[in-house]
């Protein structure tokens, strides 16, 4: 059958549609198709886990019920990488952490395995974590839904994808900027009218164009 796979989904995804449109889509939605298809002994080597920024305990009943696991959208240091993942891949396979005389045997196992496995998982921390050009790419695609000029019509696309975006910026380290970032998008909740929308967003995208071209 093969060795296991470890699957990592955003609950947000952007995809484009049969129309060149830009539609997001439930990552743990699609991760239950996907299981829903696999036959039982291929998806029995699946560990599939969903990366949100939303961690109620709702939206993780829900991510829970349709993935193996949850993983909050916050940056991960690579040297702690198995550590996160660890309870999530015995949680998956309990059975595997055996009785307790085999502990020692199996721990031998584990720090014999523990460098060749951090090699092979050191790089999620790349995906984990939101790259400038990840959120200079959000900002370009919002930027283009404030210009159409409909922005109390496409409301809800935008507010999704500036979601989407503090997800992103969450990823990053939190400082002051990530945070005065995050703060601007939550107050767009307190604006009514076409004209103060826009009048922040450019705001926003004038600061965060600044901020990034500055950290590289």
């Amino acid at each position: 059958i093969g060795d296991h796979v470890l699957l990592i989904a955003d609950e947000n995804l952007d995809v484009m549609d049969e129309a060149s449109k830009h539609i997001t889509i439930s990552g743990s939605q699609l991760v239950e198709s996907i299981r829903s298809r696999l036959l039982p002994e291929y998806e029995a080597r699946l560990v599939a886990l969903i990366r949100s920024a939303n961690d109620s305990s709702s939206d993780v009943a829900i991510y829970n019920s349709r993935a193996h696991g949850f993983l909050p959208k916050a940056p991960i240091k690579r040297g702690n990488v198995l550590e996160t993942l660890a309870p999530l891949w015995l949680a998956r396979y309990p059975k595997q952490a055996g009785s307790e005389a085999d502990s020692q045997s199996q721990r031998s196992r584990a720090d014999s395995m523990s460098t060749q496995s951090l090699e092979s998982f050191s790089s999620l921390n790349d995906f984990i974590v939101a790259t400038p050009i990840e959120i200079i790419q959000s900002v370009k695609e919002i930027d283009s839904l404030f210009s159409k000029g409909s922005i109390a019509e496409d409301w809800d696309v935008i507010w999704e994808k500036l979601h989407v975006l503090k997800g992103d910026l969450l990823t990053l380290h939190v400082g002051s900027k990530v945070i005065s970032a995050v703060g601007m998008i939550n107050s767009f909740r307190e604006l009514n009218s076409n004209e103060q929308l826009l009048e922040r967003w450019n705001l926003f995208r004038e600061n965060i164009s600044h901020w990034l071209h500055n950290s590289e």
